[in-house]
């Protein structure tokens, strides 16, 4: 017998076929499955992750909607990039990762630009340390959202 995260898992999937976004209620989803709604957190947050291809948007209110979109992984390398971001990422080491998206034609020179005008040290006026995380987050959400677009062509 399939464990309940399993079944879950198998459920949403089944239920988002070849589309490429699916919208659910996490209380409706258990609801359905008579199980807490942490359940449903802890299958979204362990199967549904960006190591596995997808990004999440939570929306509050009115019983806590979840948004999964299907990540364009065609391209290993905006996906391996992605991954090995980390937590902290030097201005340099954007440089490098944003030179090699636009050698590889994932990016144009106008879209270089305004990531590194936007990441410079200069935009994020803050701490070191406090700047590479935050350098690092809002990479890996540039990443996503070019994987979004890459996805919906």
């Amino acid at each position: 017998m399939a464990n309940i995260s399993d079944v879950i898992e198998q459920f949403i999937l089944d239920q988002m076929g070849n589309n490429k976004v699916i919208e659910l209620s996490r209380n409706s989803l258990a609801e359905y499955f008579d199980c807490v709604p942490s359940q449903i957190n802890y299958v979204l947050d362990t199967r549904f992750t960006l190591d596995r291809g997808f990004s999440r948007d939570s929306k509050r209110g009115g019983g806590g909607y979840v948004k999964i979109t299907r990540l364009s992984l065609d391209d290993d390398s905006s996906a391996m990039i992605l991954s090995n971001v980390g937590e902290e990422l030097s201005y340099l080491r954007m440089m490098q990762i944003l030179k090699r998206l636009k050698q590889e034609k994932i990016i144009k020179s106008k879209e270089l630009l305004l990531v590194k005008a936007s990441l410079s040290d200069e935009a994020l006026n803050l701490p070191s340390g406090i700047r590479e995380n935050v350098r690092a987050n809002a990479f890996k959400s540039v990443l996503i959202e070019l994987m979004k677009e890459k996805g919906d062509k």
